[in-house]
């Protein structure tokens, strides 16, 4: 038997960046000297899709990891109850998230630095409805940051979804379940298909 199964396996590019774009708070798992370590770092995809772009205190946990670095972007998650679909037999946790398995690598350049926090600036202020751009910090205060922190890419070896969205269910049950979660869940209701 495979876990998850292979119903909620979701695999599609586009719906996994989807996911990750809105859900950008990555819960890195790292195995370093046999033990392991739960760091949560936002992350972003390049503009190709082959890696992500972040940056973390010198003293993170990613950067002495053994290997492999594994990122989850969790999407919404939410409780279904028989009491609010009355055709499922048994509560349920539906879920979508996206897991990522990659190699993480040090930016050093500080061109690179910089057009790398500059990425992740732009796509966290559409967030906050605001256009603040990293120049406005001056150049001294700017190399003070880029020496007191490590900028880091991870190049994507795997990605898939795991989704557990009632695939399992009929299609009248999923359309009941679809037009509940519309109000509560609007992230996971575009995700129903």
């Amino acid at each position: 038997m495979s876990y998850p199964r292979n119903y909620y396996v979701e695999s599609n590019p586009n719906i996994l960046s989807s996911v990750i774009t809105k859900h950008p708070l990555a819960t890195l798992t790292v195995i370093q000297e046999g033990k392991i370590n739960t760091v949560f770092v936002p992350l972003t995809l390049s503009d190709d899709h082959a890696y992500f772009l972040g940056h973390a205190t010198k003293d993170n946990p990613i950067f002495h990891a053994d290997g492999i670095i594994q990122a989850v972007f969790h999407c919404e998650d939410y409780y279904l109850s028989p009491a609010v679909i009355p055709d499922i037999k048994l509560p349920t946790w539906l879920y979508a998230n996206v897991i990522v398995e990659g190699e993480l690598a040090l930016i050093a350049t500080d061109d690179e630095k910089y057009a790398s926090m500059q990425a992740q600036i732009t796509h966290f202020e559409q967030f906050s409805n605001s256009d603040w751009q990293l120049d406005s910090v001056p150049a001294n205060q700017r190399q003070s940051l880029f020496n007191a922190i490590n900028f880091f890419k991870v190049k994507i070896n795997s990605m898939h979804g795991a989704f557990k969205l009632s695939q399992n269910q009929s299609s009248d049950i999923r359309a009941k379940i679809k037009t509940h979660l519309q109000p509560l869940k609007p992230a996971m209701y575009s995700l129903l298909v």
